[in-house]
């Protein structure tokens, strides 16, 4: 038995930042908090802001970690209140607008083999992404695949701040599962981190669950079926070795 279908996590596994992209993007998302402080009456200065931000960042990061979604709505109002910004949704709304689509203006980096392998990939099997978002939503991640000309090939597409699940939650990949029309059973998933893909995609019902190690290489468990640095060893190892034992090589 071989797989009929395979989800991709999406940082860390397709793509990364382009060594531009967290400097200009994060500037620009630095002016846009100074600028609405400033139209709230209360002025912050470039220290502050940036405290405000990460301090947001890591309530994000608590959250992910006990599998809940912090929102970029979310993110933005607590960034008000550690700016001690008078609560006004709308503005908190337009705000949040322009720091998610602040993500537009750098380009991310496909990691090795993505651009030659996944429209390859494409021919012989149905593709989709399950995906945890930040502040780059899925419509920003939706825009920066497109400009690789690699939103095409994806026929499932899950990301959590549109379907309100992350990993290792089964419900984060049931989303791509059925947009894709494919059970779990038939399904791979390749991610680099075995907490929230190898450990998801297993708990989901997937017989096969490839740690990727192209970017960083994160232990833990549970094993993965395999381990693959670049995404043509992907398609090489679904050529001659997939098929055979599910879960184990």
């Amino acid at each position: 038995m071989k797989p009929k279908a395979i989800t991709f996590d999406f940082w860390g596994t397709l793509f990364i930042e382009g060594p531009d992209y967290a400097g200009e993007v994060l500037d620009l998302r630095y002016e846009i908090l100074m600028d609405a402080a400033s139209e709230a009456g209360v002025p912050a200065d470039e220290a502050g802001v940036i405290e405000a931000w990460r301090q947001a960042a890591l309530d994000f990061d608590n959250a992910w970690g006990a599998e809940q979604v912090l929102t970029p709505f979310e993110r933005v109002t607590r960034i008000f209140s550690y700016l001690n910004l008078p609560y006004d949704e709308g503005q908190v709304a337009l705000t949040t607008q322009r720091v998610v689509e602040a993500g537009l203006k750098g380009s991310l980096i496909p990691l090795p083999g993505v651009a030659e392998a996944i429209p390859k990939l494409a021919k012989g099997y149905t593709l989709g992404i399950v995906s945890d978002t930040g502040v780059s939503t899925g419509r920003v991640l939706r825009e920066q695949l497109q400009r690789h000309k690699l939103l095409e090939c994806f026929t499932g597409l899950s990301f959590s701040d549109e379907t309100g699940f992350v990993k290792p939650k089964s419900e984060a990949f049931a989303v791509a599962l059925e947009e894709m029309s494919v059970p779990p059973e038939k399904a791979l998933h390749i991610g680099d981190i075995p907490r929230t893909d190898i450990a998801g995609a297993f708990g989901t019902g997937y017989p096969w669950a490839v740690l990727y190690t192209g970017h960083t290489h994160r232990n833990g468990g549970p094993e993965p079926t395999a381990r693959v640095a670049n995404h043509l060893e992907l398609v090489k190892l679904l050529d001659n070795v997939i098929g055979g034992t599910p879960r184990a090589m």
